[in-house]
């Protein structure tokens, strides 16, 4: 029989989330979101509830939270925990992980993705289509690394950050927690935590507000 799982948020990357899901371990059963009206239907699919606390015997089913902004990704990440809910992993079949590479809970990984030899990720990740994540990184809890981006070898992404897309990491650099690295940007420095830099080579250009 296969696991029933509830997405987490209905939104743009819940569409990737879905595709990605193996059909063969797992049946959708529908979402919860606190924007949608429970008993409409998304996708096809029904608004189960707009909130983890309105599902009854919430133990029955498999969760995963389909919401890219961190914060947000991590509030309902703690909530599941607090509930001892069971938190999946979805991994597209056309990514390639390395058998060397240690996985956390919560991850997405998306079509055509690369995950390397030594490369550790932690909870709560989203790797979305394409990136490349070499050997030996370590991408922190609720961090996303945006679609076709490039983590060379030995990079360390701290908690919370957000990497955009098509962006270019250079070896063994250091990006702080909270930090947002932007779309194209080529990162060739470390950068310090709770900052936002972009351009070729990436520049500093504000805190985090």
């Amino acid at each position: 029989m296969l696991k029933k799982v509830i997405l987490i948020g209905a939104g743009g990357y819940a569409k990737s989330v879905l595709d990605s899901l193996d059909k063969t371990k797992y049946e959708f059963y529908g979402f919860i979101d606190n924007f949608q009206t429970v008993g409409n239907y998304h996708l096809g699919y029904p608004i189960l509830a707009n909130k983890l606390e309105d599902i009854d015997n919430k133990e029955k089913y498999s969760y995963f939270i389909s919401i890219g902004n961190n914060l947000n990704r991590l509030k309902h990440f703690l909530n599941l925990s607090k509930n001892n809910c069971n938190i999946i992993n979805i991994i597209d079949k056309s990514a390639i992980i390395s058998a060397g590479a240690k996985l956390g809970t919560g991850i997405f990984i998306g079509k055509l993705a690369i995950v390397n030899n030594g490369t550790i990720i932690g909870d709560n990740v989203i790797i979305n289509t394409k990136a490349l994540i070499e050997h030996g990184c370590l991408v922190e809890n609720h961090s996303n690394i945006s679609t076709n981006t490039t983590l060379n070898g030995d990079v360390i992404v701290e908690k919370m950050s957000f990497v955009g897309s098509s962006s270019v990491i250079n070896g063994q650099l250091r990006i702080g927690a909270g930090a947002v690295v932007g779309s194209g940007a080529v990162v060739i420095k470390n950068v310090q935590p709770y900052t936002v830099v972009a351009g070729v080579p990436a520049k500093y250009i504000k805190d985090v507000g």
